[in-house]
């Protein structure tokens, strides 16, 4: 910057009353978002304004800032990746949103949510303009709510193992049948799985993806291929989310006793569509044995038809074709969301 507009600006930063000739320097000096400007004409684009929030942030005075390339503000913690993604949009001549760790000048650290955008005169890049934000607060408590969200898995699984443990030496104890035994571990499993599924998602809501492709995860060694899953981005509160997980698993024991998948060539079709704002989910099977209706409904029939349809707050419909079993779901899709409860950083 030629110093005739150096000493253009030191007279900006130095009006009191907050009127000024330019009235964007004046904005910008008054504001208290930290502001700095670079001029990329100059070797190593370094800083040639910054305002007086932006000293207040970092703890530099203006003479230490001025003249400097913005990376004396990183540090060993500062993460490569995003110091390489900041590098390639400023090389690219293009805006990047980025939460980036800086150092202050007494060696503490924050969180700065760094927006950098070029400035162009007469098709020519001219400066980059970047506002600061400390975020640390926000950044401190997603920590804090990950170790907690991992301290609430842990423990939950350990929940879970004991109470699978209890309920099958009880019904060993009770001489009950070992399929029935394998039927409740079964189930309780695929609690287990669905809880993992909410756990990556702070539990405020699931992928109806991510919910059908866990709940499947114990067949994919023996069938792969076999199963198909395809739909759109769809979020489910934990209580669906966790119902769907049992409906699937039910679907998916049938399918391998008696279904398309206790063959080797039949196949699994899952997949959904939105529709005029209905959720339509389907489980197709295809090529598996005759099938025929049970003589009697069974735990998993009623999960899968009347359960799930009422969290749902749609319809279900199970068909026991010959050319293979079909299973319809519709419901409105606005409810499914996440829960009013869901966690966000005020």
């Amino acid at each position: 910057m030629r110093e005739q507009e150096r000493r253009r600006i030191g007279r900006e930063l130095e009006i009191t009353s907050g009127l000024s000739a330019d009235p964007f320097a004046s904005a910008v000096r008054v504001t208290r978002m930290p502001m700095i400007i670079t001029n990329p004409r100059e070797e190593d684009n370094p800083i040639v304004f910054c305002n007086d929030a932006f000293l207040r942030l970092t703890g530099y005075d203006r003479d230490e800032i001025l003249g400097r390339n913005c990376r004396f503000l990183q540090g060993p913690a500062t993460n490569r990746d995003d110091v390489g993604r900041l590098r390639e949009a400023i090389e690219a001549r293009q805006s990047i949103e980025i939460d980036l760790l800086n150092y202050r000048k007494d060696g503490t650290t924050f969180w700065n949510a760094l927006l950098i955008s070029p400035v162009f005169q007469d098709g020519e890049l001219a400066y980059f303009f970047a506002s600061q934000f400390d975020v640390t607060d926000r950044k401190r408590a997603e920590e804090h709510r990950f170790l907690l969200n991992r301290e609430l898995d842990h423990r939950v699984k350990n929940t879970l193992a004991t109470v699978q443990s209890v309920v099958l030496q009880t019904l060993r104890d009770a001489k009950v049948p070992a399929n029935v035994a394998s039927a409740v571990s079964g189930r309780i499993q695929a609690l287990a799985r669905s809880h993992d599924v909410l756990t990556a998602e702070a539990w405020a809501s699931a992928l109806l993806s991510d919910v059908v492709k866990g709940a499947l995860e114990p067949l994919h060694d023996s069938v792969g291929g076999r199963l198909t899953v395809e739909g759109p981005e769809v979020r489910l509160k934990p209580r669906i989310a966790t119902m769907l997980s049992l409906a699937i698993h039910e679907m998916a024991e049938n399918a391998i006793k008696h279904g398309s998948l206790s063959n080797q060539d039949g196949t699994v079709e899952i997949r959904w569509a939105i529709e005029d704002e209905q959720l339509d989910f389907g489980w197709y099977e295809h090529d598996g044995p005759p099938v025929s209706r049970p003589t009697r409904t069974g735990y998993g029939i009623r999960i899968v038809e009347r359960v799930l349809a009422a969290e749902f707050g749609g319809t279900a419909t199970i068909d026991f074709d010959a050319s293979g079993f079909v299973f319809r779901l519709r419901a409105p899709l606005q409810p499914l969301g996440r829960e009013a409860t869901s966690w966000t950083y005020p």
